[in-house]
C-alpha cells in the first residue's frame, strides 16, 4: 500500500516539470509507441562432419552460400567455380583444376540437399585425379575425400536428394583393361553434417 503526502507529491509534481520536455507527460499514455526496425544478420552455422572409417573424409564448411538459384542440374554454377578456385594445386601432379564446365560432371543442384560437382586437373583424362565437391543446398563444404582419386564417378542410382554415390575404380593391369575394383562410398547429409559410409581405394 502507498501513502502519499504533501511534500511527495510536490517532489513528484517537480520531476513532471523537468522531464516535460522529453516526454509528453506524466500520466499514463496508451496510445501505443512505434519501435524502430530491427535489421538481424545471422552468421552462417558451421556445419560439423563425421569422419568415415577411412579416415580420408575432407569436408568442411566454408560459411560461403551461393545467391539463389533456379532449381536443377547446374554445373555451370557460379557456386562451382568459385568453388573450383578455392582448390590447391594437385600435389602428386602438380596441376592446376580444370575450370571449363564442359568437363565437369555431377548433379550439383543449388536446391538439393547434398550434391556434387565432379572437376579433373587440367589436361588430364580419365585415370587423372579428380575431386567431388561437396555442395548443401548451394553452400560449399569442401572435397569429398582429402586424396583426389582418378576414375571418380557419380552413381545415380544411389544418389538421393540428400545422399550422394560415388564410385572409385581401381582399374587392374591397365586403364582400358577388364578387371580392377569398384569401391562404392555413400555422403549422407542427416540435418546438421555429412556422415560417409564406406572406403576409397587405398593407393
Amino acid at each position: 500500500m502507498f501513502r502519499t503526502t504533501t511534500g511527495t507529491f510536490a517532489v513528484v509534481a517537480t520531476v513532471c516539470v523537468v522531464v516535460a520536455g522529453v516526454l509528453s507527460g506524466c500520466g499514463h499514455d496508451s496510445r501505443p509507441t512505434e519501435a524502430a526496425p530491427i535489421t538481424a544478420t545471422a552468421a552462417p552455422a558451421q556445419l560439423p562432419v563425421t569422419q568415415g572409417n577411412s579416415g580420408t573424409s575432407a569436408l568442411a564448411a566454408t560459411g560461403e552460400q551461393s545467391p539463389p538459384a533456379a532449381c536443377g542440374v547446374n554445373l555451370s554454377s557460379p557456386a562451382v567455380a568459385a568453388a573450383v578456385a578455392k582448390l590447391p594445386m594437385e600435389p602428386v601432379t602438380q596441376s592446376h583444376w580444370e575450370t571449363n564446365p564442359s568437363t565437369f560432371e555431377g548433379n550439383y543442384s543449388p536446391c538439393a540437399t547434398l550434391s556434387t560437382a565432379i572437376v579433373m586437373i587440367q589436361g588430364g583424362t580419365a585415370s587423372s585425379p579428380e575431386h567431388a565437391l561437396m555442395f548443401h543446398k548451394g553452400r560449399y563444404l569442401g572435397t569429398a575425400t582429402s586424396k583426389a582419386y582418378g576414375f571418380t564417378r557419380l552413381v545415380p542410382a544411389r544418389t538421393t536428394d540428400d545422399t550422394v554415390a560415388l564410385d572409385y575404380w581401381t582399374p587392374g593391369t591397365c586403364d582400358a583393361c577388364p578387371g580392377g575394383t569398384h569401391d562404392v562410398v555413400t555422403f549422407h547429409w542427416d540435418g546438421t553434417h555429412v556422415v560417409m559410409s564406406g572406403k576409397p581405394p587405398s593407393y
